[in-house]
């Protein structure tokens, strides 16, 4: 997630149904402190992850799936605007997200196909 910059973990312990998480994210001088809760966890299959900031929630559900040569991720987020000035920049907001998300899956899916260790 190349907007992140800080994550500290909440609960002790490895990740577990239930583990949350204080993350930020900085992008374009913008500023998003949310805290984000691990609702379903079936490592190394599925992954839904419910955020929470002042201006919106969200829930994001990951899911891997073996198919010919090779692996599938299917990543949906379904996302509520909690502010009246954020809904009313929610296309916008939508938009800038989606691309965000999809430069992040292209990062990731070079990284896999290299073989080379994340930073």
């Amino acid at each position: 997630m190349g907007a992140l910059a800080e994550s500290e973990r909440l609960t002790p312990g490895p990740p577990a149904l239930g583990s949350r998480y204080r993350d930020v994210f900085e992008d374009h001088g913008q500023r998003l402190e949310l805290e984000a809760k691990l609702v379903e966890f079936d490592e190394p299959r599925a992954l839904v992850v419910q955020l929470t900031s002042d201006t919106f929630d969200a829930t994001i559900t990951q899911r891997l799936e073996a198919v010919e040569g090779g692996t599938r991720l299917d990543a949906v987020i379904e996302t509520t605007y909690t502010r009246l000035a954020t809904r009313l920049l929610a296309g916008v907001m939508t938009r800038h997200a989606q691309k965000r998300l999809e430069a992040d899956l292209g990062r990731l899916k070079n990284l896999v196909e290299s073989g080379e260790a994340p930073p």
